[in-house]
């Protein structure tokens, strides 16, 4: 089994932290370690970041940019893997709790701190209260030689960053962080260009047509970012936006699709199901799935599937099959009873088709 993601901060970090920051002081050192260790093991992850990190400023000193100070001469060197300082973690969120109240040493500081551990959790505080100086910083990190820094100008000013404060300035006006990624499209990193592309997402959210219109401009120069706006405009694909899958060379002709039907039926949880279909159309046609489940507080519940691509003539038939995994994940749960497959095919939906889902024998309900 797989170690419990909340495991990145747990007795070995803390006693990392501990070595790398408080080592001048061995009374300090321990009364960190014990407090940081009590009730650790029942939090969860956030949590647990939160906890330590609240522990740890205890223990620098009171005056902030001191403090700062401080955890940048510590830093541990470079890592290519930042997963490997994930017990750096604490410390970023250190900065985040005090960034807005001291801008200025904040941001120098997270420009070096990135680079061992993403900051970006960290830098929203600074965009949210200290804004000019925020996007003024972070258009100067953009021609920085640290690939670190430069993922940091595009991740940290996403709208909607999964796990952090949602930008919601950015969420109305997406524009100040366009202008950023547009220095970072063509970034010699795959590693910041994927950034690109998530932070673009996050603009389909709320600004399809907005997003859809960048992309555009962005593949008229360059052909070749392709991958870049597919990535990106994902979302706007799986939801059959007429607009996206033109851009990217998917057809939104009007097709035909017959013979839809979904086997087994009755499926089991733990095992899958399969959607088969015949598809009529002309050119690079994209079927992607529509599993619909009951919510659990009524209505219904759903996730797309991203299905298959495929050139069709004029008139061709497409025996469309694939198959849907019914193992359960925490963020998808199985609810046994009556369940429903559409077809998005070409941005036109087709079903649905029903069928059941049931708990294979001897499973307890």
């Amino acid at each position: 089994m797989a170690e419990p993601f909340k495991n990145l901060v747990g007795p070995a970090s803390v006693e990392r932290l501990a070595a790398a920051f408080l080592s001048d002081d061995p009374s300090r050192t321990a009364a960190f370690t014990e407090a940081a260790l009590a009730g650790l093991a029942g939090m969860e992850l956030k949590a647990r970041v939160a906890h330590v990190a609240r522990l740890l400023r205890r223990q620098l000193p009171a005056a902030f940019p001191e403090a700062l100070a401080r955890l940048v001469a510590a830093l541990p060197p470079h890592e290519s893997d930042l997963m490997g300082h994930s017990w750096l973690w604490p410390v970023l969120q250190v900065v985040e709790d005090e960034a807005a109240a001291h801008p200025a040493e904040s941001l120098a500081a997270l420009a070096q701190m990135t680079s061992r551990f993403s900051a970006e959790f960290a830098l929203r505080p600074l965009l949210a209260r200290h804004p000019a100086l925020a996007y003024a910083t972070l258009r100067e990190w953009a021609r920085s030689p640290d690939e670190h820094v430069r993922r940091l100008v595009s991740e940290g000013s996403r709208p909607r960053l999964p796990w952090g404060m949602q930008l919601r300035a950015a969420v109305a006006d997406p524009e100040p962080g366009l202008a950023l990624l547009a220095r970072l499209v063509d970034d010699p990193s795959p590693y910041v260009r994927r950034s690109v592309a998530n932070h673009l997402g996050d603009v389909a959210k709320d600004h399809p047509e907005r997003a859809v219109a960048i992309a555009g401009e962005w593949l008229t120069d360059r052909p070749d970012r392709l991958p870049l706006v597919r990535h990106g405009l994902r979302s706007l694909l799986k939801r059959g936006h007429t607009g996206a899958l033109a851009l990217v060379g998917n057809s939104t002709a009007p097709v035909e699709v017959t013979d839809l039907a979904v086997t087994p039926n009755p499926a089991r949880v733990g095992e899958s199901f399969t959607v088969c279909a015949t598809v009529v159309g002309e050119g690079r046609v994209r079927v992607d799935v529509v599993w619909a489940w009951p919510a659990a507080r009524g209505g219904w519940s759903s996730r797309t599937f991203v299905g298959k691509e495929r050139e069709l003539a004029e008139g061709e038939r497409w025996a469309f099959s694939t198959r849907v995994s019914l193992r359960p994940v925490t963020t998808r749960p199985m609810r046994p009873g009556p369940q429903r497959a559409t077809l998005r095919v070409a941005g036109q939906e087709f079903g649905p088709v029903g069928f059941i889902l049931v708990q294979p024998s001897g499973a307890l309900s």
